[in-house]
């Protein structure tokens, strides 16, 4: 599928909308570049989740969460709009049982927890059509394909207070005991991966690989599937590791409730830690671990379940009607509450207004 812009969304027929991803159902601004320059960091995370469910309302199409996150409570003032966004959603589910708590949906509407879609990703990506990316990626780094690797991330927050050259020291021990070769893999550019990952590499004494320049989500996914271990402190980086059976061990640090809840789902929570100290001893039990299974059937029936909730809400696009045209309306609402009644009236006067060529914008469309 070709990514949108959410204007187009809003404006294109569509036959569902599905709402899914990482710690997304906030209103928070989204403060990096590539959003600055569009103009849309102020809105661009509302328009996510909130315009996927007006886009659904104005297409008089189903709305269907497909497992997102939830990092935060949502106020007082907000609350209203959540609430009228839920209630326009045919099937409403998120990835962890603290996000469901923190989204404190109304007792009328039914949350389901299920684990994070991506545990799947071997089933969409099978390990075998990664291998010659994988070799690309260590042909492009002059990386030996003999060599066992030690997948390993680092995030801003997760290093924060620690000296990097104690860490880099912990690593080359590590690595060196084990004969593995550090792979630095940044997968968030948006969190600063890329510089963290260089500057922990600054200090590395031993030989190792710097991926601060990952060419797409399937080369990650292939320096996680092709490494013999994984330490860090992306929870997804974990889930992609063990959806391809590599031993793991999740820095969470700070402990969000996301890294226990996708845990939870898998039984794992032995591979979860909240220092580096702790996490290095952790992976001296799994250093020598051979691929196996990571994640249970369980969480795969969970999923299977989920899907078919999805496959059935888009089958029934009435259901849900009132609601999503209840939606619609309640945004009216709260934009007239907050900024008078000249908000909801200007895109009406606007259509009156000629262009400077003094033909009316109607004729001028037309």
């Amino acid at each position: 599928m070709v990514p949108v812009d959410v204007g187009t969304m809003l404006t294109e027929p569509a036959d569902a909308v599905v709402i899914g991803g990482g710690y997304m159902i906030n209103v928070h601004p989204m403060d990096f570049d590539e959003y600055a320059a569009g103009g849309t960091s102020r809105w661009a995370m509302a328009g996510l989740w909130l315009g996927s469910t007006m886009a659904g309302a104005l297409h008089d199409v189903p709305v269907l969460w497909n497992a997102p996150g939830v990092p935060h409570p949502h106020g007082r003032r907000i609350r209203p709009i959540v609430d009228a966004a839920l209630s326009a959603a045919g099937y409403v589910s998120v990835r962890d049982r603290g996000g469901a708590e923190l989204l404190a949906a109304p007792r009328s509407i039914d949350v389901s927890v299920v684990p994070d879609t991506i545990a799947e990703l071997a089933a969409l990506w099978p390990k075998e059509t990664l291998a010659e990316i994988f070799h690309s990626l260590l042909e492009r780094k002059k990386a030996n394909p003999s060599e066992r690797y030690l997948a390993l991330h680092v995030r801003d927050r997760s290093v924060a207070g620690c000296s990097m050259s104690d860490l880099a020291a912990r690593v080359d021990r590590f690595a060196s005991d084990y004969r593995l070769t550090p792979l630095l893999v940044a997968v968030g550019r948006s969190h600063d991966d890329p510089r963290v990952a260089r500057a922990l590499a600054r200090h590395l004494r031993g030989r190792h690989i710097l991926l601060d320049d990952p060419r797409g989500l399937r080369e990650m996914t292939a320096a996680f599937a092709y490494s013999a271990i994984y330490i860090g402190a992306s929870l997804h980086g974990y889930i992609a590791s063990s959806a391809y059976g590599v031993p793991g061990v999740l820095v969470a640090r700070p402990a969000y409730r996301k890294f226990a809840g996708f845990l939870e789902h898998t039984g794992r929570l032995e591979d979860l830690v909240r220092d580096w100290d702790h996490a290095f001893e952790i992976a001296d039990a799994r250093a020598c671990e051979a691929h196996s299974t990571r994640i249970p059937s369980e969480a795969f029936a969970a999923l299977d379940a989920h899907w078919t909730k999805i496959r059935l809400g888009i089958e029934q696009p009435a259901a849900k009607r009132s609601e999503r045209r209840a939606f619609l309306a309640a945004l009216v609402r709260a934009g007239v509450e907050a900024n008078g009644p000249e908000w909801a009236l200007r895109p009406i006067l606007d259509l009156t207004r000629p262009y400077r060529g003094g033909i009316p914008a109607r004729e001028q469309s037309g």
